[in-house]
Protein backbone atom coordinates (compact mmCIF):
# COMPACT_ATOMS: atom_id res chain seq x y z
CA UNK A 1 0.00 0.00 0.00
CA UNK A 2 2.61 2.55 0.02
CA UNK A 3 3.11 2.85 -3.65
CA UNK A 4 0.03 5.48 -3.63
CA UNK A 5 -0.48 8.33 -5.48
CA UNK A 6 1.26 11.66 -4.58
CA UNK A 7 0.14 15.16 -4.35
CA UNK A 8 2.15 18.08 -2.81
CA UNK A 9 1.20 21.29 -0.75
CA UNK A 10 3.91 23.69 -0.68
CA UNK A 11 3.94 26.71 1.64
CA UNK A 12 6.13 28.41 4.20
CA UNK A 13 5.76 29.30 8.36
CA UNK A 14 8.23 31.57 9.08
CA UNK A 15 8.97 31.09 13.04
CA UNK A 16 11.15 33.85 14.97
CA UNK A 17 12.63 33.18 18.09
CA UNK A 18 15.17 35.38 19.96
CA UNK A 19 17.92 37.37 18.21
CA UNK A 20 16.05 35.56 14.80
CA UNK A 21 17.68 32.35 15.69
CA UNK A 22 15.46 30.30 13.49
CA UNK A 23 13.68 29.74 10.75
CA UNK A 24 10.83 26.63 9.75
CA UNK A 25 10.00 26.31 6.30
CA UNK A 26 6.51 23.56 5.88
CA UNK A 27 6.12 21.59 2.77
CA UNK A 28 2.94 18.96 2.99
CA UNK A 29 2.11 15.63 1.24
CA UNK A 30 -1.50 13.73 1.04
CA UNK A 31 -2.24 10.99 -0.70
CA UNK A 32 -4.75 7.75 -0.62
CA UNK A 33 -6.54 4.87 -2.43
CA UNK A 34 -9.50 3.29 -2.30
CA UNK A 35 -10.17 -0.63 -3.34
CA UNK A 36 -13.52 -1.68 -4.08
CA UNK A 37 -13.33 -5.68 -5.41
CA UNK A 38 -11.32 -5.42 -8.62
CA UNK A 39 -11.39 -1.71 -8.60
CA UNK A 40 -8.71 0.45 -6.97
CA UNK A 41 -8.70 4.22 -7.27
CA UNK A 42 -5.34 6.44 -6.79
CA UNK A 43 -6.36 9.93 -5.17
CA UNK A 44 -4.41 12.79 -4.34
CA UNK A 45 -4.72 14.99 -1.66
CA UNK A 46 -8.27 16.39 -0.29
CA UNK A 47 -11.95 14.55 -0.13
CA UNK A 48 -12.89 11.99 -2.87
CA UNK A 49 -14.81 9.05 -2.57
CA UNK A 50 -15.84 6.21 -4.86
CA UNK A 51 -19.24 3.75 -4.64
CA UNK A 52 -20.46 1.21 -7.06
CA UNK A 53 -23.83 -0.29 -6.25
CA UNK A 54 -23.27 1.23 -2.35
CA UNK A 55 -20.00 0.07 -1.77
CA UNK A 56 -16.65 1.63 -2.03
CA UNK A 57 -15.32 4.49 0.80
CA UNK A 58 -14.38 7.70 1.55
CA UNK A 59 -10.96 9.07 1.72
CA UNK A 60 -9.75 12.86 3.25
CA UNK A 61 -6.15 13.14 2.97
CA UNK A 62 -5.53 16.80 3.89
CA UNK A 63 -3.03 19.01 4.33
CA UNK A 64 -2.76 22.93 5.12
CA UNK A 65 -0.27 25.10 5.85
CA UNK A 66 -0.49 29.16 5.91
CA UNK A 67 1.64 31.68 7.33
CA UNK A 68 0.39 31.36 11.17
CA UNK A 69 -0.79 27.00 10.61
CA UNK A 70 0.32 24.35 9.59
CA UNK A 71 -2.09 20.92 9.35
CA UNK A 72 -2.64 17.77 8.31
CA UNK A 73 -4.74 14.38 9.43
CA UNK A 74 -6.13 11.36 7.32
CA UNK A 75 -9.47 9.85 7.89
CA UNK A 76 -11.12 7.01 5.96
CA UNK A 77 -14.74 5.32 5.93
CA UNK A 78 -15.81 2.16 3.61
CA UNK A 79 -18.22 -0.36 3.58
CA UNK A 80 -19.06 -3.43 1.41
CA UNK A 81 -18.03 -7.10 0.97
CA UNK A 82 -14.25 -6.32 -0.22
CA UNK A 83 -13.98 -2.31 0.21
CA UNK A 84 -10.53 -0.55 1.45
CA UNK A 85 -9.65 2.22 1.74
CA UNK A 86 -5.87 4.14 2.92
CA UNK A 87 -4.89 8.08 3.35
CA UNK A 88 -1.52 9.28 4.05
CA UNK A 89 -0.94 12.56 5.32
CA UNK A 90 1.83 14.46 6.62
CA UNK A 91 4.47 17.45 6.71
CA UNK A 92 8.37 18.07 6.40
CA UNK A 93 8.96 20.82 8.54
CA UNK A 94 12.61 22.07 8.00
CA UNK A 95 14.45 23.77 10.66
CA UNK A 96 17.16 26.12 9.57
CA UNK A 97 20.07 28.27 11.77
CA UNK A 98 19.47 31.99 11.12
CA UNK A 99 21.62 33.21 13.96
CA UNK A 100 24.98 34.45 14.22
CA UNK A 101 26.80 31.16 15.78
CA UNK A 102 25.38 27.83 16.74
CA UNK A 103 21.77 27.05 17.38
CA UNK A 104 20.69 24.09 20.24
CA UNK A 105 17.17 22.91 20.14
CA UNK A 106 16.70 20.64 22.77
CA UNK A 107 12.57 19.81 22.56
CA UNK A 108 10.26 20.54 19.87
CA UNK A 109 6.24 20.05 20.54
CA UNK A 110 3.13 19.75 18.35
CA UNK A 111 -0.75 18.41 18.98
CA UNK A 112 -2.18 15.50 18.10
CA UNK A 113 -6.00 15.90 17.13
CA UNK A 114 -9.46 14.49 18.95
CA UNK A 115 -10.02 11.74 16.43
CA UNK A 116 -10.99 8.07 16.88
CA UNK A 117 -11.97 5.02 14.96
CA UNK A 118 -14.23 2.06 14.78
CA UNK A 119 -17.54 0.17 13.54
CA UNK A 120 -21.33 0.74 13.39
CA UNK A 121 -24.17 -0.44 11.54
CA UNK A 122 -25.69 2.83 9.58
CA UNK A 123 -29.38 3.14 8.76
CA UNK A 124 -29.11 4.73 5.12
CA UNK A 125 -32.42 5.97 4.75
CA UNK A 126 -33.18 9.73 3.01
CA UNK A 127 -30.37 11.78 2.02
CA UNK A 128 -26.69 11.59 3.06
CA UNK A 129 -24.83 14.50 4.51
CA UNK A 130 -22.56 15.91 1.74
CA UNK A 131 -23.60 13.34 -0.71
CA UNK A 132 -21.44 11.01 1.35
CA UNK A 133 -22.75 7.49 2.02
CA UNK A 134 -19.74 6.39 3.86
CA UNK A 135 -19.90 9.35 6.44
CA UNK A 136 -23.21 10.65 6.11
CA UNK A 137 -25.17 8.81 7.57
CA UNK A 138 -26.15 8.03 10.89
CA UNK A 139 -26.68 4.59 13.18
CA UNK A 140 -29.43 2.15 12.55
CA UNK A 141 -32.27 1.91 14.84
CA UNK A 142 -33.97 -1.35 13.13
CA UNK A 143 -32.52 -3.63 15.92
CA UNK A 144 -29.87 -5.06 13.74
CA UNK A 145 -26.50 -6.02 15.22
CA UNK A 146 -22.92 -7.10 13.89
CA UNK A 147 -24.45 -10.54 14.49
CA UNK A 148 -26.91 -10.24 11.40
CA UNK A 149 -23.96 -9.54 9.08
CA UNK A 150 -23.01 -11.99 6.68
CA UNK A 151 -18.92 -12.02 5.64
CA UNK A 152 -17.28 -12.87 3.21
CA UNK A 153 -14.37 -14.71 4.78
CA UNK A 154 -14.18 -17.83 7.04
CA UNK A 155 -14.39 -17.65 10.35
CA UNK A 156 -11.53 -17.02 12.52
CA UNK A 157 -10.70 -13.96 9.71
CA UNK A 158 -11.25 -10.25 10.29
CA UNK A 159 -14.59 -8.83 8.36
CA UNK A 160 -13.97 -5.54 9.74
CA UNK A 161 -10.93 -3.38 10.49
CA UNK A 162 -9.32 0.23 11.44
CA UNK A 163 -6.39 1.15 12.49
CA UNK A 164 -3.85 4.22 12.31
CA UNK A 165 0.30 4.79 12.16
CA UNK A 166 1.82 7.80 13.44
CA UNK A 167 5.63 8.29 13.47
CA UNK A 168 7.76 11.63 13.38
CA UNK A 169 11.57 10.76 12.04
CA UNK A 170 14.40 13.05 11.74
CA UNK A 171 17.99 12.31 10.40
CA UNK A 172 16.93 8.69 9.99
CA UNK A 173 16.00 8.66 13.55
CA UNK A 174 12.61 7.75 14.93
CA UNK A 175 11.56 10.39 17.51
CA UNK A 176 7.87 9.12 18.11
CA UNK A 177 6.00 6.72 17.15
CA UNK A 178 2.13 5.25 17.96
CA UNK A 179 -0.26 3.28 16.08
CA UNK A 180 -3.18 1.32 17.07
CA UNK A 181 -6.01 -1.38 15.45
CA UNK A 182 -9.02 -2.42 15.77
CA UNK A 183 -11.18 -5.49 14.46
CA UNK A 184 -14.46 -7.59 14.05
CA UNK A 185 -14.35 -11.72 14.06
CA UNK A 186 -16.85 -14.00 13.53
CA UNK A 187 -16.69 -17.44 15.46
CA UNK A 188 -19.65 -19.07 14.50
CA UNK A 189 -23.19 -17.27 15.97
CA UNK A 190 -20.58 -14.56 17.61
CA UNK A 191 -19.25 -11.63 16.78
CA UNK A 192 -15.87 -10.80 19.15
CA UNK A 193 -13.34 -7.81 18.86
CA UNK A 194 -9.36 -7.90 18.76
CA UNK A 195 -8.04 -4.92 20.33
CA UNK A 196 -4.28 -3.18 19.87
CA UNK A 197 -4.80 0.21 21.31
CA UNK A 198 -3.36 -0.45 24.96
CA UNK A 199 -0.15 2.21 23.47
CA UNK A 200 -2.85 4.49 22.49
CA UNK A 201 -5.07 4.46 25.71
CA UNK A 202 -1.86 5.31 27.53
CA UNK A 203 -0.20 7.82 24.95
CA UNK A 204 -3.94 9.55 24.48
CA UNK A 205 -5.47 12.09 26.49
CA UNK A 206 -8.96 11.19 27.33
CA UNK A 207 -8.74 7.99 25.65
CA UNK A 208 -12.10 6.69 26.01
CA UNK A 209 -14.80 3.30 24.49
CA UNK A 210 -17.09 5.92 22.27
CA UNK A 211 -19.49 2.99 21.72
CA UNK A 212 -19.85 -0.76 22.61
CA UNK A 213 -23.04 -2.00 21.95
CA UNK A 214 -24.20 -5.17 19.46
CA UNK A 215 -24.51 -2.57 16.46
CA UNK A 216 -21.41 -0.30 17.21
CA UNK A 217 -17.47 -0.23 18.29
CA UNK A 218 -15.55 2.83 18.75
CA UNK A 219 -12.49 4.52 20.21
CA UNK A 220 -11.89 7.88 20.55
CA UNK A 221 -8.87 10.48 22.38
CA UNK A 222 -9.04 14.29 22.78
CA UNK A 223 -6.26 16.59 21.89
CA UNK A 224 -2.76 15.60 23.09
CA UNK A 225 0.57 17.32 23.74
CA UNK A 226 3.32 15.89 22.61
CA UNK A 227 7.07 16.92 23.02
CA UNK A 228 9.83 15.45 20.79
CA UNK A 229 13.37 15.14 21.92
CA UNK A 230 15.09 16.81 19.07
CA UNK A 231 18.72 17.36 20.59
CA UNK A 232 20.25 19.08 17.76
CA UNK A 233 23.01 21.24 17.23
CA UNK A 234 23.18 23.54 14.23
CA UNK A 235 26.05 25.44 12.74
CA UNK A 236 24.97 28.86 11.79
CA UNK A 237 22.50 28.19 7.95
CA UNK A 238 22.53 24.93 8.74
CA UNK A 239 18.76 23.03 8.24
CA UNK A 240 17.26 19.84 9.70
CA UNK A 241 14.03 18.46 8.74
CA UNK A 242 11.80 16.67 10.94
CA UNK A 243 9.47 14.44 9.07
CA UNK A 244 5.95 13.90 10.87
CA UNK A 245 3.85 10.65 8.64
CA UNK A 246 0.19 9.61 9.39
CA UNK A 247 -1.34 6.87 7.58
CA UNK A 248 -5.01 5.31 8.41
CA UNK A 249 -6.79 2.24 7.01
CA UNK A 250 -10.35 0.81 7.31
CA UNK A 251 -11.80 -2.56 5.42
CA UNK A 252 -14.78 -3.91 5.52
CA UNK A 253 -15.63 -8.03 4.25
CA UNK A 254 -19.26 -8.35 4.48
CA UNK A 255 -22.17 -7.39 2.53
CA UNK A 256 -24.87 -4.92 4.02
CA UNK A 257 -27.84 -6.76 5.97
CA UNK A 258 -30.40 -4.87 3.71
CA UNK A 259 -30.67 -2.20 1.41
CA UNK A 260 -30.11 0.01 3.92
CA UNK A 261 -28.56 -1.33 6.62
CA UNK A 262 -24.74 -1.77 6.11
CA UNK A 263 -21.38 -2.51 8.56
CA UNK A 264 -18.98 1.14 8.05
CA UNK A 265 -15.58 0.70 9.39
CA UNK A 266 -13.65 4.31 9.83
CA UNK A 267 -10.50 5.71 11.00
CA UNK A 268 -9.11 8.84 11.60
CA UNK A 269 -5.98 10.75 12.80
CA UNK A 270 -3.86 13.97 12.33
CA UNK A 271 -1.41 16.48 13.92
CA UNK A 272 -0.72 18.87 14.52
CA UNK A 273 -4.24 20.59 14.11
CA UNK A 274 -7.50 19.43 13.37
CA UNK A 275 -10.31 17.09 13.78
CA UNK A 276 -10.97 13.14 11.92
CA UNK A 277 -12.64 10.01 12.18
CA UNK A 278 -15.14 11.78 15.48
CA UNK A 279 -18.45 10.35 15.77
CA UNK A 280 -20.99 13.03 15.51
CA UNK A 281 -23.53 12.88 18.59
CA UNK A 282 -27.25 13.90 18.45
CA UNK A 283 -29.99 12.84 21.25
CA UNK A 284 -32.34 10.11 19.83
CA UNK A 285 -35.66 9.04 21.24
CA UNK A 286 -37.16 5.94 21.50
CA UNK A 287 -40.57 4.39 21.99
CA UNK A 288 -41.21 3.35 25.38
CA UNK A 289 -43.59 4.32 28.02
CA UNK A 290 -41.03 7.69 28.37
CA UNK A 291 -39.39 9.24 26.11
CA UNK A 292 -35.61 8.69 26.68
CA UNK A 293 -32.54 10.21 24.76
CA UNK A 294 -29.18 8.71 24.50
CA UNK A 295 -25.98 9.30 22.41
CA UNK A 296 -26.00 7.36 19.01
CA UNK A 297 -24.05 8.05 15.53
CA UNK A 298 -25.06 10.26 13.52
CA UNK A 299 -22.18 10.37 11.01
CA UNK A 300 -18.46 10.45 10.78
CA UNK A 301 -17.00 14.64 11.12
CA UNK A 302 -13.74 15.96 9.85
CA UNK A 303 -14.12 19.36 11.02
CA UNK A 304 -10.64 21.77 11.14
CA UNK A 305 -10.09 22.38 14.69
CA UNK A 306 -7.03 24.99 15.32
CA UNK A 307 -4.47 24.55 18.40
CA UNK A 308 -0.86 25.57 18.35
CA UNK A 309 0.97 24.79 15.80
CA UNK A 310 4.80 23.15 15.76
CA UNK A 311 6.76 25.43 18.91
CA UNK A 312 10.06 25.05 20.37
CA UNK A 313 9.94 24.24 24.02
CA UNK A 314 13.53 25.48 24.21
CA UNK A 315 15.65 26.89 20.99
CA UNK A 316 19.16 28.94 22.29
CA UNK A 317 21.58 30.34 19.67
CA UNK A 318 25.18 30.25 21.19
CA UNK A 319 27.46 32.78 20.06
CA UNK A 320 30.41 32.42 18.23
CA UNK A 321 33.67 32.95 20.19
CA UNK A 322 34.28 36.11 19.76
CA UNK A 323 30.67 37.43 20.30
CA UNK A 324 31.47 35.77 23.59
CA UNK A 325 34.25 38.29 24.19
CA UNK A 326 32.02 41.33 23.16
CA UNK A 327 29.31 40.29 25.24
CA UNK A 328 31.79 39.22 28.32
CA UNK A 329 33.82 42.76 28.12
CA UNK A 330 30.19 44.81 27.18
CA UNK A 331 28.26 43.28 30.36
CA UNK A 332 31.29 42.64 32.47
CA UNK A 333 29.74 39.15 33.82
CA UNK A 334 29.96 36.08 32.08
CA UNK A 335 26.29 34.94 33.37
CA UNK A 336 24.87 37.90 31.64
CA UNK A 337 26.21 36.16 28.30
CA UNK A 338 25.27 32.79 29.15
CA UNK A 339 21.79 33.52 29.91
CA UNK A 340 19.72 30.94 28.31
CA UNK A 341 16.95 32.38 26.35
CA UNK A 342 13.51 30.50 25.89
CA UNK A 343 12.32 30.48 22.42
CA UNK A 344 8.80 32.05 22.72
CA UNK A 345 5.59 29.94 21.17
CA UNK A 346 3.25 31.78 18.59
CA UNK A 347 -0.32 31.22 17.62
Amino acid sequence: MRGLGYAAAIGALLFCASAQAQTIDATGLASGQIVNGTNTIDVGAGRQTFVDNGEGGSVEALVSITSSTVSFESGVAVSGSFAEATSFSGVDVTVTNVSDGLLSIQDFGSTIIPAGLGFYLQDRTGAAIDNNIFTGYGQTSTGFTFADLDPSVADGEAFAFSDFEFDIVSNEVTLYSLSGSLALYRDGDNVFADYNLDAAAGALAGFVTAYDTPFALAYAWDSTDIVIPLNALLEQGDSQVIQYRTRVTSRTRTDCITQITCLVAYSGFGDPIGRGGGADLALAAFDGPSISAINTITGIVFDPQSFQPFRFLDGDPIPEPSTWMTLILGFGVLGAALRRRRAPSYS
